[in-house]
């Protein structure tokens, strides 16, 4: 029998991160191009546009597909050859921290969820498990899981009496509440039994499987397809903007469960699923850290990977929808917004101002103290978002939207005070909306998930204030050619309302 090393361990997450940050799965990248093909002339063709091109300038230029690069969730699967050590874990904080700071990827894990939402400022802790199986040797799966797609995952305890199509109706309610913010198309990893500390990790661990393959049982392989048919006949589409692929594939992972109960969890995969299954060579003797190597870093380890799936670039195809955006010049005219509909395609050039959560809290609290907008913000327009370093020769690795419903809370004062416009992603509130309506303002929808693209449009950056909080500080950027479609006109037009 062989013992994993902890050296091992580390070493294959340290490999892996860098290079799944930056290169999509070849297997998600065909379940695009399949879907965009299949599109035809919607919104949706044009959001898988724009992901197809975002993954081929990641991979180009060895930057992040997605600026929220994730927390690091790190499998070990151990056969009955091997022998596991109680200590395997103990050099993987390491090779996170290592691994995020040389490739340059956002750090976004807070200290404690409850008393101290300080940023650990290199990722860590990783969370971590292990499983024993019975197939020989041992591997090591490591998934970078964003923000937005686990927030829009779910776990609920079912009556069995609820059977197949309470999970139906679960599963769909989900979708039609949360798949927006998770950056569709999804992959829709599902656990169903088990206990309450069980399920989700298997709907976690469904997320692995390899995009499309079926469950191994004949039975849940019906039922997963029959679960992808409904989701994507919701109409909601890529991006949820429209169109016939909302998910790529639905996972389903099936076990025993206690006579009284029906386990489900729901985990949503976002469009950039970084993942990466690692075969450890068990008889090979690893060092840990790695022994320095002038002018290689993680970063040129993913550089170097033999990953790519395809020599050449893609191409984006063309569709009505994308073939006259409306240009719009920053700071936004509103008698230019009043002409806009909820739906319409348009570039952004100009300046505009880029904040988050954290930072939000204190704009308000500046707003309420002052009576007026601070920083230039009154005619301003402010993109949620928190981006990755500089890199590539711009200001910044990887810039996208984040959730706009978490801005909720401030959105309603900030364009009473004078924000004339807001990019996100994702569902408003109703309050947002009349908001909208009453000072004839606007929220833009930005693509989920192409933040490498996003960030070629970013043409400058520089920070206006709140430096403390990390990639949450209030940034003013200039950009050109920023693509965004209309998600609220000032006439309550609702672009998730036209499905």
């Amino acid at each position: 029998m062989t013992t994993i090393t902890k050296e091992q361990v580390a070493r294959a997450v340290y490999d892996a991160i860098p290079r799944i940050a930056c290169v999509l799965p070849c297997d998600v990248r065909a379940a695009l191009e399949d879907a965009q093909a299949a599109e035809g002339d919607t919104r949706g063709a044009v959001v898988l546009g724009h992901l197809l091109e975002n993954a081929d300038i990641a991979e180009r230029d060895h930057v992040p597909i997605c600026q929220d690069t994730g927390t690091v969730w790190v499998c070990l699967e151990a056969g009955p050859d091997v022998s596991v050590p109680g200590d395997v874990f103990a050099c993987v904080d390491d090779a996170v921290a290592r691994a995020y700071t040389e490739a340059r990827l956002r750090k976004s894990v807070v200290r404690d969820a409850l008393v101290d939402r300080a940023n650990t400022g290199d990722n860590t802790p990783a969370f971590t498990d292990i499983h024993f199986v019975d197939t020989p040797g041992a591997r090591v799966h490591v998934l970078l899981k964003g923000g937005g797609s686990d927030n829009a995952s779910r776990v609920t305890m079912l009556t069995p009496g609820a059977g197949r199509e309470g999970i139906i109706a679960e599963v769909m309610d989900c979708v039609a509440h949360k798949a927006a913010n998770a950056c569709p198309p999804l992959v829709i990893g599902i656990g169903v039994g088990g206990t309450f500390d069980k399920v989700a990790g298997m709907a976690k661990s469904a997320l692995l499987r390899e995009v499309g393959t079926p469950a191994a049982d004949h039975r849940v392989a019906e039922f997963e397809r029959e679960l992808l048919d409904k989701v994507n006949a919701s109409g909601m589409g890529p991006g949820a903007l429209g169109g016939k692929t909302l998910a790529l594939a639905v996972h389903v992972n099936t076990a025993p469960c206690h006579i009284a109960a029906l386990p489900l969890a729901i985990n949503m995969g976002c469009s950039a699923m970084r993942r990466a299954t690692v075969e450890l060579d068990v008889a090979a003797s690893v060092a840990w850290p790695p022994a320095e190597e002038p002018g290689e870093s993680a970063s040129d380890a993913a550089a170097c990977a033999e990953t790519s799936c395809e020599e050449d670039a893609h191409e984006m195809g063309s569709s009505a929808h994308e073939a006259a955006p409306i240009k719009l010049t920053l700071p936004l005219d509103k008698t230019e917004l009043a002409k806009l509909k909820a739906g319409d395609a348009c570039v952004l050039t100009g300046e505009m101002y880029m904040l988050r959560d954290a930072g939000h809290i204190r704009l308000l609290e500046e707003l309420e103290a002052q009576g007026a907008l601070p920083y230039g913000l009154d005619g301003a327009t402010i993109f949620y978002a928190g981006p990755t370093p500089a890199a590539a020769g711009r200001p910044f690795g990887a810039v996208g939207p984040t959730t706009a419903s978490r801005m909720d809370f401030a959105a309603p004062a900030l364009y009473r005070a004078g924000v004339v416009a807001t990019v996100g992603k994702g569902v408003r509130s109703a309050d947002v909306a009349e908001a909208c309506q009453e000072t004839g303002s606007v929220y833009f929808v930005a693509t989920g998930g192409a933040a490498a693209l996003l960030a070629q449009r970013v043409e400058s950056g520089e920070v206006v204030a709140y430096d403390d909080l990390g990639t949450e500080a209030l940034r003013r950027i200039t950009v050109s050619d920023f693509p965004v479609f209309v998600g609220l006109d000032t006439r309550g037009g609702n672009v998730y309302d036209l499905q």
